[in-house]
């Protein structure tokens, strides 16, 4: 690491989901001065949670799913943000809940955005700022945000975003950019519930997931470590959010809790709800280059859509491009 702080090469991260944090961590612990910049008010990208009347309820992706041994072994030793979790899982037809040994699933504590907020402990955060320019000068690579203001310059900027939001970010590499347009993202409607009494057709049930027209998963939040209360979430089928994705968010609710209470058959006494619209939940690609790298113009791109999708693939992805960033020239 260099001594003089002054001397430290300048990197900005855009994006501060599990990929982007990763990425920066890692070139943080590494001797870089790291910025990153991110337009929602907190870290998490599709980690995110949210207080559902004084209980925490996970907006984005519900559990962690691993394959990868390196990734298992990082969320082993992060055992204050992280757990492992093993629910009764059954499907739409409601068959008898079990615990499937086969499944690894990790889930953040007491919530899933704790595993983004520990990677920023040591990095500097500037949220609510959307960046809209990323050009080489003289000077290194310039940052503008949305008014056209100037974010200063960087010696190394990786884009972290989802395609559709990287790929305008992406002028000044044009292959990077013709990748991130050819990436579809798939929608996904998101509703949690806070209800007053557990629904008894799902009294031994944690997790049912398969073929449904509604929905695609019923989640109860509550059953994960550190976890109380009657937090369930809903998330809509594919099919259904890309057909009704304009619907107001009351709307949805009201669509999404009529389907469960169609399918267990137990009137619901909603106390409170929250509502979420992800525009880019799901990657589809037909190419997987785990991140890319353009040492000339010192610009890179990490995110799970660029490793094929998934929270894996984001860690992985993010890991790699800083690996990429030290082998590279100063």
């Amino acid at each position: 690491m260099r001594n003089n702080v002054s001397d430290q090469p300048r990197l900005a991260v855009i994006g501060a989901g599990l990929s982007g944090l990763r990425c920066a961590a890692l070139l943080t612990e590494a001797g870089y001065a790291v910025t990153v910049f991110e337009k929602s008010r907190g870290t998490g990208g599709r980690l995110a949670s949210s207080r559902l009347d004084g209980l925490t309820t996970d907006l984005g992706i519900p559990y962690i799913e691993t394959q990868l041994p390196d990734f298992r072994q990082w969320l082993g030793a992060h055992a204050t943000q992280v757990q492992r979790w093993q629910p009764r899982e059954s499907d739409f037809s409601l068959s008898p809940a079990q615990v499937n040994p086969a499944r690894e699933l990790w889930v953040g504590t007491p919530r899933s955005s704790a595993i983004t907020r520990a990677l920023a402990t040591k990095i500097q955060l500037r949220t609510e700022t959307r960046v809209s320019v990323v050009w080489p000068d003289k000077n290194g690579v310039l940052l503008r945000d949305e008014s056209a203001e100037m974010l200063g310059h960087f010696d190394k900027v990786v884009v972290a975003a989802p395609a559709p939001q990287a790929a305008p970010l992406l002028d000044a590499v044009h292959r990077f950019q013709a990748r991130a347009e050819t990436v579809h993202m798939q929608p996904a409607w998101i509703v949690s519930l806070l209800l007053e009494t557990r629904p008894e057709a799902l009294a031994q049930t944690d997790l049912i997931e398969g073929e449904h027209p509604e929905l695609q998963r019923v989640l109860r939040d509550s059953s994960k470590p550190g976890r109380s209360g009657e937090v369930w979430t809903l998330q809509a089928s594919r099919q259904w959010s890309e057909a009704y994705l304009n619907l107001s968010a009351d709307t949805v609710m009201n669509e999404q809790v009529a389907a469960l209470v169609a399918l267990t058959g137990d009137p619901l006494v909603v106390k409170a709800h929250r509502v979420h619209r992800w525009l880019y939940c799901n990657a589809v690609s037909t190419e997987s280059s785990v991140a890319l790298w353009d040492a000339d113009a010192a610009i890179g791109v990490c995110g799970d859509w660029v490793a094929g999708g998934g929270v894996e693939a984001a860690w992985q992805s993010g890991t790699e491009l800083a690996r990429m960033i030290l082998s590279s020239n100063p």
